[in-house]
């Protein structure tokens, strides 16, 4: 099965599709794209991600549903600290409350993970926390779900490289360092330095900003950029032996183009560093030019079968801290509860006592059953000479007749539900003017909302709009039924004298299956 590897980078997107560790479709996505006017202004961000990512999944043929992420360290918060060694049931407080001393947020308004790495010389514990944003990592998140891509693994890019220095043959064992970057775009640029495969220093370097800091078409500006990497490099290199003096580093492992090589060769040697460039077309192929988007993008989707020592998972953070404050919700409402173990028994005895009044009650019920289906004649249509296996196969059609009845009665949406919950959730200047309710081959409900909004703005009725679907997705009713509740068109139209945005919601319970190439994208007046 193939799966993808999506690196969200400072200006660009990286995308990477791998089957059996082999690169077999790649693509990097410019995010300057999302503003050179094709969308309306008031259109969020992540709609035009997806948009964008949706168009090079179609150009490059790219056809997969699962996939994992990583993202650059402008969205992270990577900070490494020491702290004693501590019994295991004190280490989660320890860990939040030296962590709220290098984070300018509240940690409640973080998702994070940490990593604690031992030391039994210096009896202390290296811990290596990774946080991000709730919202920003929803974000992520919810590009995936747009795209209808499962994923299960959001990561930080350079985590992601040293799974591809792995992929290309690079030792870990030592204090190594690792350097990445790429003077043909703005990705950012990674310096990171490892002890056995444990990182405990990183520093992400931005050269330029801004979408017109691609365009290094004169060789001076390239020259420029190159001067700069190497000032970077060494404020790197004094900043890590400042920090860790004890920790010299053995090599450094280098990706980039192969025209930096020579001069870089100098340039470390007179720095007393050894280093090693690494061959990326062994990974790529010969036929690929090298790109940092693309070596994270692919590093990310090799979770699985090059599993580090850091084990840092994002994603997976967001499903603890859901359960972390489920658990904490239920000791707060147990606090204070005093247990009497008499009245558990007695309890206990009732429900005991009730089920099996419950039971004796049907005893005569049942066995009239079983008499009556003793006494069922034969039925004409099954033939003495039918074996099993027919018998078998005409039970499971008539079982699958049944439960298609079944579902038809139990699992019927009804418009009264609908007709009541509307009017609460429309903003003013909203209305409907069609509402159709379907459902699939498969049984599953879909329900399509049309409708208009006008107030004189078409800022403010696009707001209306949008504040109409988040009404939607707060909904009970809606998100109990409907796994995606998404705006698939908005445009505008003209009423006698004036203009109205016309809407287009679609509330499903299975992904949206592909048509053509507008599927996803807002339409513009």
């Amino acid at each position: 099965m193939n799966s993808l590897g999506i690196y969200f980078g400072t200006d660009s997107i990286g995308l990477a599709e791998l089957n059996n560790k082999k690169l077999v479709n790649s693509a990097v996505i410019s995010e300057g794209g999302l503003f050179s006017g094709n969308f309306e202004e008031k259109v969020p961000t992540d709609v035009k991600i997806t948009a964008l990512v949706k168009d090079a999944l179609r150009t490059n043929h790219i056809d997969v549903n699962h996939g994992a992420i990583c993202i650059s360290g402008q969205d992270l918060i990577i900070r490494t600290f020491e702290i004693p060694k501590l019994p295991s049931n004190e280490m989660q407080g320890a860990i939040n409350f030296e962590a709220k001393k290098y984070i300018p947020f509240k940690l409640e308004d973080l998702a994070f993970s940490f990593q604690v790495e031992s030391d039994n010389k210096t009896k202390l514990n290296t811990v290596l926390f990774v946080g991000i944003k709730k919202e920003i990592l929803e974000k992520y998140i919810s590009i995936s779900r747009q795209l209808n891509i499962k994923i299960n693994v959001i990561e930080y890019s350079a985590f992601s490289l040293l799974r591809f220095l792995k992929l290309c043959g690079a030792k870990e064992n030592g204090v190594i360092a690792s350097l990445c970057f790429d003077l043909d775009n703005s990705d950012e640029i990674n310096f990171m330095v490892s002890e056995n495969g444990f990182p405990f220093f990183s520093r992400d370097i931005v050269l330029s900003s801004g979408v017109n800091d691609l365009d290094a078409a004169a060789d001076n500006d390239r020259m420029k950029k190159y001067d700069k990497l190497k000032s970077e490099i060494r404020v790197s290199q004094d900043y890590y032996r400042r920090k860790f003096p004890d920790k010299g580093i053995k090599i450094i492992n280098v990706l980039s183009g192969k025209d930096m090589h020579e001069d870089l060769k100098s340039f470390f040697a007179s720095s007393g560093i050894s280093a090693k460039f690494i061959d990326t077309s062994k990974v790529l192929g010969k036929g690929v030019k090298y790109s940092s988007v693309l070596a994270k993008s692919l590093g990310v989707v090799l979770c699985k079968d090059l599993p580090l020592k850091v084990k840092i998972n994002l994603f997976g953070s967001r499903v603890r801290s859901e359960s972390v404050k489920s658990k904490e919700d239920i000791l707060a409402f147990m606090e204070g509860v005093k247990v009497d173990f008499k009245v558990i028994a007695l309890s206990v005895l009732i429900c005991v006592l009730t089920f099996g009044y419950g039971i004796y009650r049907t005893l005569p019920v049942r066995e009239e059953l079983n008499a009556i289906r003793d006494k069922r004649p034969k039925l004409a249509s099954v033939s003495e000479g039918e074996d099993s296996i027919v018998l078998e196969a005409r039970d499971k059609n008539l079982k699958k007749k049944l439960a298609n009845l079944d579902s038809l009665i139990k699992d019927q949406l009804y418009a009264t539900y609908f007709l009541d919950i509307m009017p609460k959730v429309l903003p003013e200047g909203v209305w409907l003017t069609k509402f159709v309710s379907t459902r699939k081959e498969d049984g599953r409900p879909e329900v399509i909302l049309e409708g208009e909004a006008y107030l004189g703005d078409s800022d403010k009725e696009f707001e209306a709009v949008s504040t109409l679907l988040g009404n939607l997705k707060a909904n009970k009713f809606f998100t109990s039924n409907f796994k995606e509740i998404t705006i698939t068109s908005v445009d505008r139209k003209a009423f006698l004298d004036k203009s109205v945005a016309v809407f287009n919601i679609a509330c499903r319970n299975f992904p949206e299956k592909k048509k053509n190439d507008n599927d996803g994208l807002l339409q513009q007046e």
